[in-house]
């Protein structure tokens, strides 16, 4: 419907327009604004209004001024403003329209809008810097502009949106989702595109995206090669291999070499050298010999993974105990052989012996060198005839003491039954021997490793709660050491219960009348008695016959050092 002059010239005063103020350019919506007016409001020719307006599409500047911006009719080319001593720079200007409040790169862009800001994504700038890995270029994530009319950039169908597409980069099969990016290389472990990012995330660190030195055996085990192998190796860091990227292997020496999608591999070692083709190493690093060593099955044809003289327990056992690998990675989850890895049975157990004893047989892996309980055991990682020297009285606890008979490991620890056992060998304290009191006599016993201490104990306290204390290394208790003895006097006694005060300052009397079956004398424990001491019961038998306790009612009876008895304890 075309309007007739009269309510035309009412509708452009309602707007503020004066019907007298068009000069007849379209009105850039297909339509023709009248002679002698103009479309634009005053003013309109600042950035921070016309500038919006296009970012937007709210308008198509190019209805007035032309397919490529050069002017048509009345409307004067965009570029008679854009750029007076260069007409056309402000085309190819990334930073005319995106900005660069960070830097001159035009990251973080301003919002549409025109104001000031990150915009709709703050990393903007950490991705355009230097800091962890070389410029990331916009093609990674974006198919970059050439100018201002390329296609897809301003008008398109999508105004005001910065399309992500990871197709130009090192992301082929990346994806932006609703609160990150995902199917990253870039942010994954350097192995696959398996990195995810969310926009609210921290700067990244090492450990962000792949292990790190301080990972230990279950992260580096997730990486490729024999990387847990030279990094569970004393000294060895991430430098020693990638030198040009890294010195130390905690910050980055050349950013550029790093997230490119290349492995650089180059050593600090004078003399060594790495054959890409054939994925092996030559030279000497660390004392260590490596003739055509193989990074890893499959490489360079018929590879090995491990170096010659593997198999000898010296070899492959410290590496197991220590967890510096995880033999679950070839050789299968339950150790029996996958692919070209053979089944650990086949070495440690040969037919016609049982095939799977060493599993659950303790001495196989922590030795026996001073007893056939496998205590005190070696320690993880030590020669085989050796013993512990971290926790030296296991000898004592499980074969007896002359103060009590032999305990089971489970009085101190998750005990096994066999190699796989959750919590054993492979867990995520690789090398230490957890202790865990709750299941034992001192349920509410705690060791502390840094001082080879336990306490809140019943089996080193005074009977009457969990209160002992003791460390490793200290002599064999006395009688007087956990609880007063025969000469501790008067004072001792009363912290006692009942009527031991009483009874004991009595002349004559010693700890082997009420308590025969354990110790006849009150200073030495028999030998039937040491399964009965330290036993979390009271064990009371009298030496006089015709004496009796009843413990329901905790009542004495009888005639004992020539005084009758019929009263509580």
């Amino acid at each position: 419907m075309k309007l007739s002059p009269a309510p035309l010239a009412a509708l452009l005063l309602l707007i503020g327009c004066s019907p007298g103020s068009f000069t007849g350019a379209g009105d850039g919506n297909g339509g023709v604004v009248p002679p002698g007016g103009r479309y634009h409001a005053a003013g309109f020719a600042a950035p921070g209004l016309h500038g919006a307006e296009l970012k937007q599409q709210k308008q198509d500047c190019r209805s007035c001024h032309g397919q490529q911006l050069e002017g048509q009719g009345a409307a004067p080319s965009c570029d008679a403003c854009h750029s007076a001593s260069a007409p056309t720079a402000w085309r190819t200007t990334c930073t005319f329209c995106h900005g660069g409040g960070d830097n001159m790169t035009g990251a973080p862009p301003r919002n549409l809008d025109g104001t000031s800001g990150p915009g709709v994504f703050a990393a903007h700038s950490q991705h355009v810097g230097t800091a962890l890995a070389a410029r990331i270029d916009c093609v990674q994530c974006h198919v970059k502009a050439t100018d201002v009319l390329s296609p897809g950039h301003i008008f398109d169908a999508t105004p005001g949106v910065a399309e992500v597409d990871f197709g130009g980069g090192l992301n082929a099969q990346g994806k932006l989702g609703a609160n990150g990016c995902e199917n990253l290389y870039c942010h994954g472990a350097g192995r696959a595109d398996d990195g995810k990012v969310a926009m609210s995330d921290p700067p990244m660190t090492c450990t962000s995206c792949h292990p790190g030195l301080a990972s230990g055996a279950a992260g580096w085990a997730s990486m490729s090669g024999q990387h847990a192998l030279h990094l569970g190796a004393s000294g060895v860091t991430c430098g020693d291999c990638h030198t040009r990227v890294t010195t130390d292997g905690v910050a980055l020496a050349n950013p550029s070499l790093h997230v490119d999608g290349t492995r650089e591999v180059d050593f600090a070692q004078a003399g060594m050298s790495f054959d890409v083709s054939a994925q092996s190493c030559a030279g000497t690093c660390h004392g260590h010999a490596h003739a055509g060593q193989v990074w890893g099955i499959g490489g360079g044809g018929a590879a090995r993974y491990h170096p010659a003289g593997w198999a000898a327990p010296t070899m492959h056992g410290p590496e197991m105990e220590l967890g510096r690998q995880d033999c679950r990675g070839c050789h299968g989850q339950t150790l029996e052989g996958a692919g070209a890895a053979p089944s650990c049975d086949s070495c440690h157990n040969p037919p016609p012996a049982q095939a799977k004893a060493w599993r659950s047989d303790c001495l196989f892996c922590h030795g026996g060198a001073v007893n056939s309980t496998g205590a005190p055991p070696r320690d993880p990682g030590a020669p085989l005839t050796s013993a512990s020297a971290s926790f030296v009285a296991h000898a004592a606890h499980v074969t007896g003491s002359s103060s009590a008979g032999a305990y089971d490991c489970t009085q101190c620890h998750s005990k096994p039954t066999d190699v796989l056992s959750a919590g054993h060998t492979f867990d995520a304290t690789p090398g230490a021997g957890e202790a865990r009191l709750s299941a034992g006599l001192s349920p509410a016993g705690v060791y502390t490793s840094a001082t080879d201490t336990c306490s809140n104990l019943y089996c080193h306290g005074n009977g009457r709660g969990d209160n002992g204390t003791i460390k490793d290394g200290s002599p064999t208790p006395t009688c007087s050491g956990c609880h007063p003895g025969m000469a501790s006097g008067s004072a001792a006694w009363g912290t006692m219960s009942g009527d031991h005060r009483l009874h004991l300052g009595l002349g004559g009397v010693t700890c082997g009348d009420c308590h025969r079956d354990v110790t006849t004398n009150g200073t030495s424990i028999v030998a039937a008695g040491l399964g009965l001491h330290i036993d979390k019961r009271r064990q009371v038998a009298f030496s006089a016959a015709g004496f009796a306790y009843d413990p329901a009612t905790r009542r004495c009876t009888g005639s004992c050092h020539g005084q009758g008895h019929n009263e509580t304890w």
